[in-house]
């Protein structure tokens, strides 16, 4: 059991680390946008766990895979999140998120998240299995999501992470718990809250390409 959690433990942090990785395209306070060689997908994600109050939960990253590609692993389709831009005690963390992305067709398979304090270090995966297609040479934002970790119904929820190890997906509801998302058009509002992030976003043109509504991942013919 000790080796198992150390491997978990070890895996987590590679996936935080993205040796393979890609950062936001997006930098804080960033003043200039340059679209020459790859566009950016912009992307709100509020998560609540309401299934454990007291241990809110941060978003490792998302991963976005290329439709013509066999993507198995995270890396290097990984993007790794930063640190959450708004957030309240015992109730959510709200990311912004922009992922740098060529032309083309994806899909945006899942988005990780964390929680860890002391000893403790669990990981689950929110399922969105959707696609997404990026036109060249443009800034495109996808929507909201409103993501809830609640407790399960029924043994035909999908988890919201793995049994083992026990304490480390048990303290914060993963083993227990199952995710809820629902995707909204929040575009004035997001919009305002991505330009105080990054000042250049308001000297381009944004456009709209909202995600469908989610489906749950027992009814999503792409989930496993």
């Amino acid at each position: 059991m000790i080796k198992f959690r150390c491997v978990v433990i070890f895996c987590l942090t590679f996936i935080m680390i993205g040796c393979a990785g890609h950062h936001m395209a997006l930098t804080k306070g960033q003043s200039d946008i340059d679209l020459k060689k790859e566009s950016i997908a912009l992307l709100s994600v509020k998560v609540s766990n309401q299934h454990k109050p007291g241990c809110q939960l941060e978003l490792t990253g998302v991963k976005i895979c290329p439709q013509s590609e066999k993507c198995s692993r995270p890396l290097p389709y990984f993007h790794k999140a930063e640190s959450p831009y708004k957030s309240e005690k015992d109730r959510f963390n709200e990311f912004l998120l922009s992922f740098g992305l060529e032309s083309g067709t994806y899909n945006l398979e899942w988005i990780g998240t964390t929680y860890q304090v002391f000893l403790v270090s669990g990981f689950g995966g929110i399922p969105i299995y959707t696609k997404i297609d990026i036109r060249p040479n443009s800034i495109i934002y996808l929507g909201h999501l409103d993501v809830v970790l609640r407790e399960k119904k029924n043994d035909n929820e999908k988890r919201a992470g793995n049994i083992l190890p026990l304490i480390d997906q048990a303290v914060p509801g993963f083993s227990t718990g199952t995710f809820d998302v629902v995707v909204e058009d929040k575009f004035d509002e997001d919009m305002q809250s991505f330009i105080r992030e990054y000042p250049g976003l308001q000297k381009v043109k944004v456009e709209k390409s909202i995600l469908p509504q989610w489906i749950r991942p027992e009814n999503n013919k792409l989930a496993n």
